[in-house]
C-alpha cells in the first residue's frame, strides 16, 4: 500500500515543474533538501533511497494512491509503468484535483481511499 509515495529523490522527472505549480503542499527545493538529508551518504539515485532506480520484478501486488495536484505523482505513474512492465500487479488510484496524501484528508475521496485500504488489509489478513 503506497500513499503518495516519493520514489525518486533526484526530483528529475520533466513533468514535475508543471505539477509543482498546482501543488498546494510540496515544492521541489524543499524536497531536494529533504532528500539530501534522507539519503545521507548515499547518492540520490541509489535504489535504496530512490526505488525507481531499481528493479520491480518479483514484487508483491501493490495499491498506489496519488492525486494530480501532487508534484510526486510522476513517481507513482513511473512506478505503475515500470512495475507492470516487470510483471508486478499494481492497482493504481489517481484522483483528479487532489493533493499529496489525499487518503489521509477528511474529504469524500479520502474516505473512499481509506475504505479501500481497510478492505485490502482485511482481505490480506484473511489469507
Amino acid at each position: 500500500m503506497l500513499i503518495s509515495p516519493w520514489l525518486d529523490l533526484t526530483m528529475s522527472h520533466p513533468d514535475q515543474a508543471a505539477l509543482e505549480a498546482a501543488d498546494p503542499l510540496l515544492a521541489r527545493p524543499g524536497l531536494l533538501e529533504a532528500g539530501r538529508l534522507y539519503a545521507g551518504t548515499l547518492a540520490a539515485d541509489d535504489p535504496r533511497v530512490s526505488p525507481l532506480h531499481g528493479g520491480f520484478a518479483g514484487l508483491a501486488p501493490m495499491t498506489v494512491f496519488t492525486g494530480t495536484r501532487d508534484v510526486l505523482t510522476t513517481d507513482s505513474r513511473e512506478l505503475l509503468r515500470r512495475a507492470r512492465a516487470d510483471g508486478a500487479e499494481v492497482e493504481f488510484r489517481e484522483e483528479a484535483g487532489l493533493p499529496h496524501g489525499y487518503p489521509l484528508l477528511p474529504v469524500p475521496e479520502g474516505r473512499a481511499a481509506r475504505e479501500r485500504i481497510v478492505e485490502l488489509v482485511r482481505s490480506t489478513a484473511a489469507l
